[in-house]
C-alpha cells in the first residue's frame, strides 16, 4: 500500500530526534553560564515542585525552582568567569523522556585565581511544552588524585585532591627561589591497628602521633596544609629543613616505640619539591600529586624523596641517601627516580 510508513522506522526516527534534543541540553547549560543568564539557566529545568539540582558542594542539593535560582545566582556571584566545555555527551530518549550524561571541564575565575577542573553531568529530561527540560541533574568533579585502574583513592590521594580543589596560599612558605617542599606522612597499617586496639585506645595513640608531627613541624618552620585521619600534608620553604624534619619525625617515633613497644607507631614519609611561583597554575595538580605518590611507595619507618629533593640537599653533606630506584608512580607517565634516606 502506498503512502504508509513502517511503524518501526517511525519509532527509530522519533527516538533519534529525541536523543539529539536531549544531547543538546549540556551545551545549552554551558551557553547559559557563559552568557551569565539566570533566566536561560532556569528555562532548562522543568516547571515542577521536585525539580532537583545536585552540585559539587557539601550544601548543593537544591529542590524547587527558587532553590535552583539561588544556587545559580551564587555560582555567578562568586565567579568572574564560569565556562563549561563538554567533550563527551551521550543520551537515550523516547519522544517524551530520557537521560543525558556528559564529561568535560569547568573553568572559573574566582577571586583572582583560575580554576580548571574535570566535571561530569548526568540529567533526567522530559518533554515539556515542546521543549526538553531537566527534572533532575547532578554535576560532580571526579577525584583526580585517584589513579586509573584503582577503585578507591589512598589517604595521600584524598588529601592531594582536596588541596588541589582548595588551592591554599603557599606563597608565604616558599624559598627565595620560589620552591616549596611538600612532605606527606601516614601511619602504616592504621586500619588493622584500629581494629586491634579499639576506637578509644586508637584515638589516644592518634593524639600522641599528631602532637609529635605538629611539634616537629613548628620546630622546623613548616606549615600544616592538610590533615586527614592519620596522615598529614606539610609544606616547607626549605628542602633541607623539610628533610631534617622528616628524619627527626622517624627518630621521635623510634624513641616513642622503644618506650611503648606494646603499641608501636610506624610512619611512612614522602617528599617532593616544586616551583610554586613559576608553576602556580600546575603546582597543585602535578607537584602535590607526585609527592603523594612517592609517599604511597614508602614503607613504615622509611623516608623516600624525589630526585629533585636529593639534588637540592645532597651538597650540604647532612644526609645519606640510598641507591637510586627507578619506579612507576600511579597515574604518572614514565619512570621516576626516588631515593631512601638514612635516618638511624
Amino acid at each position: 500500500m502506498t503512502g504508509l510508513q513502517d511503524p518501526l522506522a517511525l519509532d527509530s526516527a522519533s527516538r533519534a530526534v529525541a536523543e539529539a534534543a536531549a544531547m543538546a541540553v549540556p551545551y545549552k547549560l554551558a551557553e547559559a553560564y557563559a552568557r551569565r543568564d539566570i533566566d536561560s539557566l532556569l528555562a532548562l529545568f522543568a516547571n515542577i515542585s521536585e525539580v532537583t539540582w545536585i552540585g559539587t558542594g557539601a550544601d548543593e542539593r537544591r529542590v524547587g525552582r527558587e532553590e535552583l535560582r539561588c544556587q545559580f545566582e551564587r555560582n555567578l556571584e562568586q565567579s568572574e568567569v564560569l565556562l563549561f566545555r563538554f567533550e563527551w555527551v551521550r543520551a537515550s530518549a523516547t519522544p517524551t523522556a530520557g537521560w543525558v550524561m556528559a564529561e568535560g571541564s569547568m573553568f572559573a575565575a574566582v577571586a583572582g585565581e583560575n580554576i580548571d577542573v574535570p566535571v561530569r553531568l548526568t540529567a533526567v529530561v522530559v518533554e515539556e511544552d515542546g521543549e526538553w527540560r531537566v527534572v533532575q541533574a547532578h554535576l560532580s568533579c571526579p577525584a583526580t588524585g585517584q589513579a586509573a585502574g584503582e577503585s578507591f583513592p589512598t589517604l595521600f590521594e584524598q588529601m592531594a585532591d582536596a588541596v588541589r580543589r582548595e588551592r591554599p596560599d603557599l606563597l608565604q612558605h616558599t624559598s627565595p627561589d620560589g620552591t616549596v617542599t611538600i612532605l606527606f606522612t601516614d601511619i602504616e597499617g592504621s586500619t588493622a591497628v584500629t581494629e586491634t586496639l579499639g576506637d578509644r585506645v586508637w584515638m589516644e595513640v592518634l593524639r600522641e602521633h599528631n602532637e609529635i608531627i605538629r611539634e616537629l613541624t613548628r620546630e622546623f618552620e613548616g606549615y600544616e596544609v592538610k590533615s586527614s585521619g592519620d596522615g598529614f600534608m606539610l609544606a616547607f620553604g626549605s628542602a633541607r629543613r623539610a628533610l631534617l624534619c622528616a628524619i627527626e619525625m622517624q627518630r621521635a617515633f623510634a624513641r616513642r616505640n622503644a618506650l611503648k613497644p606494646e603499641v608501636t607507631i610506624r610512619i611512612c614519609i614522602g617528599l617532593h619539591t616544586g616551583e610554586a611561583i613559576r608553576e602556580a597554575d600546575d603546582f597543585f595538580g602535578k607537584n602535590v600529586i607526585l609527592a603523594a605518590r612517592i609517599a604511597d611507595m614508602a614503607q613504615g619507618d622509611e623516608i623516600l624523596v624525589s630526585s629533585l629533593v636529593r639534588a637540592l640537599t645532597e651538597s650540604t653533606g647532612d644526609f645519606r641517601f640510598g641507591e637510586e630506584r627507578r619506579v612507576e608512580l600511579k597515574g604518572l607517565q614514565g619512570l621516576h627516580r626516588v631515593y631512601g634516606v638514612t635516618w638511624n
